[in-house]
């Protein structure tokens, strides 16, 4: 019974090793030589992953809502993701005060909010309030400037994080230029 059970294993065993063979392939041949090593290429500039687009407006009536289409040259991929913010209002020095919206006020009036949505074409900004929007002044609806941050999908993933509620920080990150627009008479705006 012993002889039998291992002439079965040798059997067997025969099998699995005939059926790992891959015919007309013999064992693997002398290694073959290192080939040269080729030219390094030129360091090329960076290109440009986030964009930013800048928009000036004001909000009107009826409907106190703008559209702020995409330059017809860019395209939006389905998977980016656009940041709006407001330009809030500039100190004494230069420096900008940058807000990310939605922003929303208490007013005298009531609440207030600045909102915004996008497509792959387009960013809508809007207000929207517990109030007629007929009641807000020139400082809450004139002489906007926004900039929209367009970021692609790829940024997130092994990304260190980034503040998003702060344009420093994400002007920084994302290596974008300074203001296009003029904001030297630039009002002040209501306290948040």
């Amino acid at each position: 019974m012993k002889k039998f059970t291992l002439l079965l294993m040798l059997l067997g065993a025969g099998l699995f090793l005939e059926s790992c063979y891959v015919e007309n392939e013999g064992p693997p041949g002398p290694r073959g030589f290192d080939g040269r090593d080729g030219l390094d290429g030129l360091d090329g500039q960076d290109g440009e992953e986030a964009y930013v687009f800048e928009y000036q407006f004001d909000f009107v009536a009826d409907d106190y809502s703008r559209i702020l289409p995409l330059p017809d040259d860019f395209t939006m991929l389905e998977t980016d993701v656009a940041l709006v913010y407001f330009l809030w209002s500039v100190e004494n020095d230069g420096t900008e005060i940058w807000r990310q919206l939605p922003q929303t006020l208490i007013t005298s009036d009531g609440l207030l909010q600045y909102n915004f949505d996008f497509t792959i074409y387009d960013v809508s900004v809007w207000l929207d309030a517990d109030f007629p929007l007929g009641f807000l002044g020139s400082e809450y609806l004139d002489n906007w400037i926004a900039r929209v941050v367009v970021v692609p999908a790829q940024y997130g993933r092994g990304e260190p994080v980034v503040d998003v509620t702060n344009y420093e920080e994400v002007k920084t990150h994302y290596n974008l230029r300074d203001t296009q627009l003029d904001t030297s008479n630039y009002p002040k705006r209501p306290k948040r």
